[in-house]
């Protein structure tokens, strides 16, 4: 009940909480470099390098922005509605990135990425399938994603550095779907989505760190019509992900 309760509230205030654990994390950097942790200069001439690698850890938070059916418009009066709620996930990848001016930089960043997005169906008609009531479909997957983005670095100041970061992310669901069952909500395997989002460098002796925060726009229709009430209530299902970076170089 308290985990429900919970994801309810990340629901209502997901964009509130993304700015804010951008914020901190912003504000842990320069409390950072107030107590002289980040003391001289690291690394110089590093942000130069031609080439680079390195990873990154990520936790993000999705949902599908749908757009409802006439089947569902017609069963408004009944007390039936379907509504997109936020899960949990996080993101694993490798990083390669390549100067192309003083700056711009090429990055890709393949990886796998688990996510968690809910669909909750109320007032659900009973047939031959379902037993009817309020039902939570839950769709958790794991994909495989290519981020291919150009990054925008504003002029180094001492050990940081602000930047910004867009592209494109095809994907591929590798795991989690449970294909042709009429008991579940049917997507697409593959989707397309465009990405933006903003970081900060932070040099230290031996490595660079990067905190970033980027938005997904799912521009693929993932919805799969199928004959059962939870796909054909919905015509349309576009992937929406905000995630919580942290690279490291």
């Amino acid at each position: 009940m308290a985990f429900t309760y919970l994801r309810h509230q990340l629901h209502l205030h997901r964009h509130k909480i993304t700015v804010f654990l951008f914020l901190a994390l912003l504000g842990a950097g320069q409390q950072t470099l107030a107590q002289g942790k980040l003391h001289g200069e690291n690394l110089p001439g590093y942000e130069f390098k031609r080439l680079r690698w390195g990873f990154s850890l990520g936790v993000n938070g999705s949902w599908y922005q749908l757009e409802h059916s006439q089947y569902y418009v017609d069963r408004i009066d009944e007390g039936y509605s379907v509504n997109d709620k936020t899960g949990i996930g996080f993101n694993v990848n490798f990083i390669t990135t390549y100067r192309l001016s003083p700056n711009f930089v090429l990055r890709a960043q393949p990886g796998v990425g688990y996510h968690s997005r809910l669909i909750e169906y109320k007032n659900v008609p009973a047939d031959d399938i379902t037993p009817g009531g309020d039902i939570t479909q839950q769709m958790n997957t794991f994909a495989g994603e290519l981020p291919l983005l150009v990054k925008y670095e504003a002029k180094r100041r001492k050990n940081t550095q602000m930047y910004f970061i867009a592209g494109i992310k095809p994907s591929l669901v590798v795991g989690g779907q449970k294909k042709g069952n009429p008991e579940v909500l049917q997507v697409k395997s593959m989707d397309f989505a465009i990405e933006y989002g903003v970081g900060l460098d932070m040099f230290y002796p031996f490595f660079k760190f990067a905190p970033e925060i980027r938005y997904s726009r799912g521009i693929s229709n993932v919805h799969q019509p199928f004959p059962t009430v939870f796909n054909n209530s919905i015509q349309q299902l576009n992937t929406n992900t905000v995630t919580l970076y942290l690279n490291f170089e």
